[in-house]
């Protein structure tokens, strides 16, 4: 099973492809050769005026050209491939991936409402326990959330109600409202310059923003350290989430945005379901802007850049 698993491997049926299609080129031109110097014979001996006095090597040409054209089609057929084996193998990550990050935070909910049945808990004790399954709601929340938002961009592209507003006060009010609930001792600082004003839809941007807030302490070793700016640049609203984290080697800064793609970090697990970037490049580009990584390398940290359409006049 393994040898013939190896065999229809694509780089080998690639190779494969490209000996047979060598062969196929030899045995046409040894046919064509051989046939017209038959052909030439015959002439020679039967009808001397049909000869030219060369091979007729337009036939050649176009037969080659044929070859050469099945050739493309197989090679169009094999990037297709190879593209559809890897987002097979993402996929199957996926569903393990996914499948855990349900588990968790239900087998969490499970576990403190049996004790709370059981043991009837104190009232601050009750409090904290209250507090951890609102936090696990909110992590299964924002889980459905991706995952719906994922399937809504892959099979059509929805349309955006994009209004006018203050967009420095829209960050200011969105991380200001998801301070308190950062893990504890993280170091969390905010720079936004006020009055910057752009045409964007908060419910969309909210799920970009929250993504982004999740990376950057998902891949920093506790506690994290995020900085996050917000600048007016000419006709654009520049906005910047930095952290201090594991960064990224400079070949996986452009991988991170293809739906499913995790960042290899060996035998640690980080949560996630390499659905984030995906979806905050998507909506980003709806909002008629760019995003992009920057990272001096692993272990110094990632930096997130989103450019948003900036207005002149007051929001």
């Amino acid at each position: 099973m393994k040898f013939w698993r190896k065999l229809i491997n694509p780089l080998f049926a690639l190779i494969a492809i490209q000996l047979a299609w060598l062969l196929v080129v030899m045995v046409w031109i040894r046919w064509f050769v051989s046939s017209h110097q038959r052909l030439r014979e015959l002439a020679e001996k039967y009808s001397p005026e049909l000869l030219h006095g060369t091979i007729d090597w337009v036939l050649l040409a176009e037969g080659l050209l044929l070859l050469a054209l099945i050739l493309g089609g197989v090679y169009v057929i094999f990037i297709y491939w190879r593209r559809q084996a890897s987002l097979y193998r993402e996929q199957k990550k996926f569903i393990a991936q996914v499948t855990h990050e349900l588990k968790s935070p239900l087998a969490s909910l499970q576990l403190h409402l049996e004790t709370i049945r059981l043991r009837k808990p104190r009232p601050e004790k009750l409090d904290a326990f209250v507090a951890t399954m609102l936090a696990d709601t909110e992590r299964l929340h924002g889980l459905i959330n991706n995952l719906l938002t994922a399937n809504r961009l892959e099979l059509k592209a929805p349309r955006l109600s994009l209004r006018k507003a203050d967009f420095s006060a829209f960050v200011t009010n969105y991380f200001a409202q998801q301070q308190p609930s950062l893990p504890a001792h993280t170091r969390f600082e905010l720079d936004v310059e006020t009055g910057l004003a752009s045409r964007f839809e908060g419910e969309s941007l909210e799920i970009v923003l929250r993504n982004l807030l999740e990376n950057a302490l998902f891949y920093s070793h506790p506690p994290a350290d995020i900085q996050v700016s917000l600048r007016g640049e000419k006709n654009y609203c520049h906005l910047t989430i930095r952290d201090q984290g594991r960064g990224l080697p400079p070949e996986e800064l452009k991988k991170v945005f293809r739906i499913f793609y995790r960042a290899n970090r060996g035998s640690e697990r980080v949560p996630g379901t390499g659905l984030g970037l995906f979806i905050a490049r998507a909506i980003i580009r709806r909002h008629r802007g760019k995003i992009w990584l920057e990272s001096a390398g692993p272990g110094k940290g990632t930096s997130v850049h989103i450019l948003l359409p900036r207005l002149t006049e007051p929001a």
